[in-house]
């Protein structure tokens, strides 16, 4: 049946018409192609609605679930994911809140609800005790699982997280809901200059764009700072990796508390590295990753 610009999207929530929908998974597509490991991607069921799940990896690897930050969905893990799939069953989860493809039939309104998706997504899964990391959005997603169930993760590694140790800085949500009020390309372009200090890859860049384009983010669980009493539940290993160029917060004050915190913590600065680290700067990223769940001292 030919897609009309009235036709129903199967994610009402984000996408208003199935045209939007489907020009936003074009381009999902093809940043997704571009992953150098066998991959397969599946819907699972949750009281949320449909979780999509990019899974790779050996099928006996012990699990590691991603979650990724705001807007770029899980293909941001590509420069990684040859790393991160080496020796592990990876699970790369699309925040079911979140532009992606996912398919919500209601958003997440707390962060305990937050944990409860993730639960539910794990559950369907047959996912019990693995690796978990993030990064910005993602990251504060992941402090949260890790602090409502820290039986339940083995290690933590957290790449530029938003807010989560210090508060956000005011400019970098004026500049967000600029770029979201007005999402042509010359301006998501800008934010993301702003946001990166290096070129990123060319397609994620493009479906970024086109999550905004012809999207309507909802985020309904913004992130904000973790109090003494809720980061001491971390009991696990942390990697916590912050870029000193940061732009959205203070990294030099995150890394600071991080290290005082009196938690089983790693905190380490990337020099020349933005917010989207990962991205910026994959192999000193990847290295440092690769060290850290091997269980290898990095000092």
């Amino acid at each position: 049946m030919p897609q009309t610009a009235t036709t129903p999207s199967e994610n009402p929530l984000h996408f208003k018409t199935l045209k939007k929908e489907c020009r936003y998974k074009d381009q999902y597509a093809k940043s997704l192609a571009q992953w150098e490991v066998p991959h397969s991607t599946i819907y699972v069921p949750t009281s949320f609605g449909d979780t999509h799940v990019i899974v790779c990896g050996p099928e006996d690897g012990e699990p590691l679930v991603l979650l990724h930050a705001m807007g770029f969905s899980s293909t941001v893990w590509q420069p990684n994911i040859t790393t991160l799939a080496k020796q592990h069953r990876v699970y790369a989860l699309d925040f079911i809140g979140d532009l992606n493809n996912s398919r919500p039939s209601n958003l997440p309104a707390s962060l305990k609800q937050c944990a409860q998706w993730l639960e539910e997504t794990l559950a369907a899964l047959h996912v019990d005790s693995f690796t978990l990391g993030g990064i910005s959005y993602g990251a504060f997603q992941a402090i949260n699982f890790a602090s409502h169930a820290p039986q339940r993760v083995k290690k933590l590694f957290l790449l530029s997280p938003a807010a989560s140790f210090v508060p956000l800085h005011k400019v970098f949500i004026y500049r967000i809901i600029l770029m979201a009020a007005l999402p042509v390309k010359w301006n998501v372009n800008l934010f993301l200059r702003w946001l990166s200090r290096h070129r990123l890859n060319k397609l994620l860049a493009e479906q970024f764009y086109a999550a905004f384009k012809y999207g309507t983010l909802s985020l309904q669980v913004a992130p904000r700072v973790y109090s003494d009493e809720e980061l001491h539940r971390l009991t696990m290993p942390v990697l916590l990796l912050l870029g000193d160029q940061e732009v959205i917060s203070d990294a030099s004050s995150a890394f600071e508390r991080a290290r005082n915190l009196g938690l089983n913590l790693q905190a380490e600065m990337v020099s020349g590295a933005g917010h989207m680290m990962n991205l910026e700067k994959p192999d000193e990223v990847n290295s440092k990753l690769d060290l850290f769940l091997r269980g290898e001292d990095q000092t």
